[in-house]
C-alpha cells in the first residue's frame, strides 16, 4: 500500500491597507511598503496553515493561487504600475518561506505564486521536496485575458515524480479545458494538484466539473481556493471516482486533509458486464485500451483566430471601471 496523506488549504484574504491598494484614490505604490504590511501578513496566513496540516502528519498540502496577494496589482497597467518590481521583490521571501515549512516537517509543498524571467511575469506553482529543495516547477498556460496584461503563458504540461507517485499540477483557469487534466493523466500522474484563486464558473457547477474532471481520468484531484463565500467550489479532495472525500466548506482558513492509498484501483465488481465480457475490471485500464485517438485529431488542430486582448487605451478604460466599482474581477 501506498498511503499518502494529502491536504489542502482555504486561507481568508487579508485586507489590503487602503493606501497601499492600486483602486484607491490614496494609493502609495511603494513597493518595499506593500511587500512589509500587506504581502506578508497575507503570506503568514498561508503559513500558518500549512503549518496546521503539518501537524496533522501531511505528506503533501497545496497552497491557494498567488499565495502572496498579488493580483489586486494585475490590472493596474497605468505609470503606477508595480507589479514587476514586487514580484522580484515577493519572490524570495516567499520560496523561503516555503521552503522553510516543507523541510521543517519533512512535507512537499506545492507553492503557486509569481515569478519574474527574462523580464517576463509568470504564474507559477513550485513543489518543494520533504528537504525543501525545488524538485519541480510548473507555469500556468491559459490565462484568461485579464492576466495576459501583465503575465506570459508557459508552454508544457508537465508531470513529477515524487518519493509516493506522479502528480500533476493545474492552476486555476487551466482547469476550464479538460484535454489539459487528460494529457497530465496519460503521462501517469495519479493525483492532480489545483491551486485557484476562483473556478470560473458560478455556484455548484464548478465543484461538478471538478468532480467529472476527476471521474473521468481516474486522478485524485486536491483544489485550494481562497475562502470566498459562496463562490464556486471550494478547497476539497475529490477521488478517482469523482467523490468529493471532503471539503472546507464555507469556512475561512480551513484545511482539510484526507489519506489515500495509491495503490488502490478504481475496480468494478467482477459481475459487471464490462468486467465480464472484457476481463478487465479497472476502470482507467479498460479505457485506455478502448480509446480511439485517430477520432479525436480534430482537438489538436490549430484553434484559427486567436483571442485579442485589449488594447492598452481599453485596458486603461476597464481599469477606470474597476476603481469605481463598475466593473469586477
Amino acid at each position: 500500500m501506498r498511503m499518502v496523506k494529502l491536504g489542502a488549504i482555504q486561507p481568508r484574504s487579508v485586507d489590503i491597507p487602503e493606501r497601499y491598494s492600486c483602486l484607491s484614490e490614496n494609493y502609495r505604490n511603494d513597493p518595499a511598503e506593500i511587500v512589509e504590511h500587506y504581502m506578508k501578513p497575507q503570506l503568514a496566513v498561508t503559513a500558518n496553515l500549512l503549518e496546521r496540516a503539518a501537524e496533522q502528519g501531511c505528506d503533501i498540502v497545496t497552497t491557494t493561487e498567488d499565495a502572496s496577494g498579488l493580483s489586486q496589482y494585475l490590472s493596474d497597467i497605468t505609470e503606477k504600475n508595480i507589479l514587476p518590481e514586487l514580484v522580484e521583490l515577493g519572490e524570495p521571501f516567499v520560496q523561503k518561506t516555503l521552503s522553510e515549512i516543507a523541510r521543517k516537517h519533512s512535507m512537499y509543498v506545492v507553492g503557486c505564486y509569481l515569478k519574474r524571467r527574462d523580464g517576463k511575469n509568470y504564474n507559477c506553482a513550485t513543489i518543494f521536496d520533504r528537504q525543501g529543495y525545488l524538485a519541480g516547477e510548473y507555469r500556468k498556460s491559459h490565462l484568461p485575458a485579464n492576466e495576459r496584461w501583465q503575465f506570459t503563458p508557459g508552454d508544457a504540461i508537465d508531470v513529477f515524480d515524487v518519493d509516493f507517485g506522479r502528480i500533476g499540477i493545474c492552476i486555476c483557469y487551466d482547469m476550464m479545458f479538460p484535454e489539459f487534466v487528460q494529457v497530465q493523466a496519460l503521462k501517469g500522474a495519479e493525483i492532480i494538484f489545483h491551486p485557484t484563486f476562483g473556478l470560473n464558473w458560478h455556484d455548484s457547477i464548478g465543484e461538478a466539473t471538478l468532480r467529472t474532471r476527476a471521474n473521468d481520468n481516474g486522478v485524485y484531484i486536491v483544489t485550494s481556493k481562497n475562502y470566498v463565500y459562496n463562490s464556486a467550489g471550494k478547497s476539497s479532495i475529490i477521488d478517482f471516482w469523482g467523490q468529493v472525500l471532503c471539503d472546507a466548506g464555507f469556512n475561512e482558513n480551513e484545511v482539510v486533509v484526507k489519506e489515500i492509498d495509491l495503490d488502490s484501483r478504481k475496480r468494478q465488481p467482477a459481475w459487471y458486464f464490462n468486467t465480464q465480457t472484457t476481463g478487465i475490471d479497472e476502470v482507467t485500464v479498460r479505457l485506455l485500451k478502448e480509446r480511439r485517438p485517430e477520432l479525436y485529431t480534430l482537438i489538436t488542430k490549430p484553434c484559427g483566430e486567436k483571442l485579442q486582448t485589449l488594447s492598452d487605451r481599453q485596458k486603461l478604460e476597464v481599469f477606470a471601471r474597476i476603481k469605481t466599482g463598475d466593473c469586477h474581477w
